[in-house]
């Protein structure tokens, strides 16, 4: 689902081909702040990316912007420059997913077994965060989506630590 164009947290999402619910639709919420919840709840995400032509999906912290600079908002991926997943996923649509479990549903039979919980899934084209401010920006993120305001108590990073870090930028347009 993608949202509306605006980046309000009230705008409703829509559904693409590439992200529309079938299975369990009826559960499906269909708001950008059921999204943005998600988000905000979680502390690790996966990035599905196809690294020589095999699929490589893998766990990773990310940062979020609702009022980023990309259409509908930001979600921020780091790691190191010699990450071919994050080498070569700008040229190529990734797919990132979130999961927050809520709580497990216990039953007698190990069929009747569940989980309640919240994912998102995200898919788009992200882009190299080149400006440093921005990259500073989405750092810090990063690190208060791990620990909310731990940013703050930091030193600055130093220019090693940056050249050693890449950070993408996801748009959140295309979301579920």
């Amino acid at each position: 689902w993608h949202s509306g164009g605006m980046t309000a947290d009230k705008t409703l999402l829509s559904p693409t081909s590439r992200t529309t619910v079938v299975r369990g639709r009826q559960r499906a919420q269909s708001e950008r702040t059921a999204l943005l919840d998600v988000l905000r709840s979680a502390r690790l995400c996966h990035m599905g990316v196809l690294v020589g032509n095999v699929p490589r999906v893998l766990p990773t912290v990310f940062g979020l912007d609702p009022e980023g600079l990309d259409r509908a908002g930001t979600l921020y991926l780091h790691g190191s420059v010699a990450s071919r997943s994050l080498v070569e996923a700008p040229d190529q649509d990734i797919c990132v997913t979130v999961t927050v479990v809520d709580g497990l549903v216990l039953a007698r039979s190990a069929f009747h077994h569940s989980m309640n919980y919240r994912s998102a899934v995200i898919v788009g084209r992200p882009r190299r965060v080149e400006d440093e401010d921005e990259r500073a920006r989405a750092l810090d993120a990063i690190v208060d989506q791990v620990v909310p305001g731990r940013s703050t108590h930091l030193r600055a990073h130093t220019r090693k630590e940056l050249a050693a870090t890449s950070v993408l930028a996801l748009p959140l347009y295309e979301a579920s």
